[in-house]
């Protein structure tokens, strides 16, 4: 590869370390190791009301555990980067910046509506058999406007405006070509909360640039957020990364995404770790869920498949 890989694992501690999450987090890891590149924890932990005690420290533990390490993160900072939560990013005012930014051209706006309006609105589309859709009722709303509301005491959201019949694309590495026009994205998306707390298609894409991320793996569920992180990057004037959306692991039962809700299934690494799994064979059995190479071959190393991961 031409520039260093920087690769990102980064997620919410809403909950622990799950085995789609590990997924994600061991192919990151198996692809920074087969270039030669730096694997990133950050923690995304904007969404305080969904946080758990412990889920990040969970999160370290079980990768530890599984044999993934990484080079930097909270307990490996580099200073160029750190911090590497979100929470901690947003005090020092990394994200609202670049929202700011986004208001002084006119890309992004407040929106003072209602959560009672915004229901409102959404039963009225879904009457008229509209798919769901901001409808744009704040765009371009006077000065005057804005005031009139604040003194109401109404707090705002920030929203980024999508331009008309534009198209997102990009070249995936595991799904080849994907475009979405924009008018198909579900109208302006909310990229500050009232609370003054980015929104996570926001603060991902401040956080993978100025980290200079140049690769993100991650799942297949995340792709219907990459067109609108497209968007933010080419509102900022900034290249994104490549990105590789890995497929999904399945309830072979169900023939439906594996959900937390599956009982009958193990899928915390804890709970292999508690029945006496050898960490290796949970690393070569993930490794092999959505990927595999070439022959007929089931069981490698650690190091033999950081050789064969391309």
């Amino acid at each position: 590869m031409d520039q260093k890989v920087r690769v990102r694992y980064a997620p919410s501690p809403t909950g622990f370390l799950h085995i789609g999450n590990a997924q994600s987090a061991l192919f990151n890891y198996l692809f920074a190791r087969h270039f030669d590149g730096t694997m990133v924890l950050r923690i995304e932990d904007t969404d305080t009301k969904r946080n758990v005690e412990d889920g990040e420290a969970s999160q370290r533990e079980n990768l530890h555990w599984l044999g993934i390490d990484w080079d930097e993160g909270p307990n490996k900072p580099n200073p160029k980067y750190a911090p590497y939560r979100q929470s901690e990013r947003n005090k020092e005012g990394i994200y609202h910046k670049y929202i700011q930014e986004l208001l002084d051209k006119g890309i992004a706006y407040k929106d003072y509506s209602t959560e009672e309006e915004l229901a409102e609105m959404r039963e009225r589309q879904k009457a008229n058999n509209e798919p769901p859709h901001y409808d744009g009722r704040w765009y371009g709303k006077s000065e005057e406007e804005q005031k009139a509301a604040e003194a109401k005491g109404l707090k705002p959201t920030i929203r980024f405006h999508f331009p008309k019949d534009h198209d997102y694309e990009w070249d995936d590495i595991a799904r080849g070509h994907v475009s979405f026009n924009s008018d198909n994205l579900g109208g302006d998306f909310i990229i500050e909360k009232s609370d003054g707390m980015p929104t996570y298609n926001f603060a991902v894409v401040v956080d993978d640039h100025t980290m200079d991320i140049t690769h993100v793996l991650r799942g297949a569920d995340h792709i219907s957020n990459t067109p609108k992180q497209i968007a933010i990057y080419e509102a900022l004037g900034w290249d994104h990364p490549t990105f590789c959306h890995i497929p999904l692991i399945f309830n072979p039962k169900t023939r439906k995404k594996l959900s937390k809700r599956d009982k009958d299934t193990l899928q915390f690494i804890s709970e292999y770790k508690k029945h006496g799994y050898l960490h290796e064979a949970i690393f070569n059995f993930i490794a092999f869920l959505g990927w595999s190479p070439v022959g007929e071959r089931e069981i490698y190393s650690k190091e033999e498949l950081i050789k064969v991961y391309d």
